[in-house]
């Protein structure tokens, strides 16, 4: 099991309730370390300010995103419209 499991849990829970965020403003949050307050925030769950393994799941993100190009995401984790899709990806593919 990937220490990275609850915080994908929190996401693919967003995303079941229909939320949408562009890829573009999850890597801006991504980048500015800024992206769980700005969830908490925005979903009102302040599940994602607090998790145990916050900092590893921030400095991953980082990683994955200074990694790829925009236009890999569709070539590699077959996302192109919702960025919370796109963070689960990211996370399933740090436990494989």
């Amino acid at each position: 099991m990937s220490n990275l499991e609850y915080p994908t849990l929190l996401i693919n829970h967003l995303v079941d309730n229909g939320a949408n965020e562009s890829i573009e403003t999850i890597r801006e949050k991504v980048q500015n370390g800024e992206l769980f307050d700005y969830l908490a925030n925005k979903y009102e769950d302040v599940e994602f300010k607090q998790f145990a393994v916050r900092k590893e799941a921030e400095k991953h993100l980082v990683d994955f995103f200074n990694t790829y190009e925009e236009g890999d995401f569709f070539g590699k984790y077959l996302v192109k419209n919702n960025g919370l899709n796109l963070v689960i990806a990211a996370f399933v593919g740090f436990s494989s």
